[in-house]
């Protein structure tokens, strides 16, 4: 895997100028090859990683709103109704109607939805492992830990309570 080209000059000494990749660009091109190999832990289960979005959302946070799983998993309301029309067709969640607002619905995760991220959670951990393996234990935990800073930083992360909204 090679370096984007767009660059930074880092001066190592007065005469000298390196130049250091783009933390962005990384991440990016990180991403990239990421997707790639989530996608292909997902598929064994018939899941795509914008359902395994949704569903660890659903996990991590608890039932949610489905117009806070649009802003979630990024894509448009229509779209979102195809993802979890096949997350419930699978039974990996169940929609009930907000009591308070009957226009709304809740989308919580079913239980073979938590058994299903089981098996995920161990698929993504043996690719973390293969992926970060030239870290320290130490390192791994800190790269975690900024990425989810960032993560939230950015806005990229969307965790209301189930009564309000993104």
């Amino acid at each position: 895997m090679g370096l984007f080209f767009y660059t930074r000059s880092v001066p190592t000494s007065p005469s000298h100028v390196e130049t250091a990749p783009a933390t962005c660009l990384l991440i990016a091109q990180l991403a990239r090859v990421m997707r790639r190999q989530i996608e292909g832990a997902a598929a064994p289960l018939g899941m795509r990683p914008r359902e395994l979005l949704a569903l660890q959302h659903l996990r991590d946070r608890g039932p949610a709103a489905q117009q806070a799983l649009v802003e979630l998993v990024g894509v448009d309301a229509t779209n979102l109704v195809a993802i979890l029309n096949n997350l419930e067709d699978a039974e990996l969640i169940e929609r009930r109607r907000d009591r308070a607002d009957r226009r709304r619905a809740i989308i919580e995760l079913s239980a073979r939805g938590n058994e299903v991220l089981a098996e995920l959670d161990q698929s993504l951990q043996r690719l973390d492992d293969a992926v970060l393996v030239g870290l320290t234990a130490t390192e791994r935990e800190q790269l975690n830990t900024l990425l989810a800073r960032i993560v939230e930083q950015t806005g990229a992360a969307c965790s209301p309570p189930v009564t309000e909204e993104c």
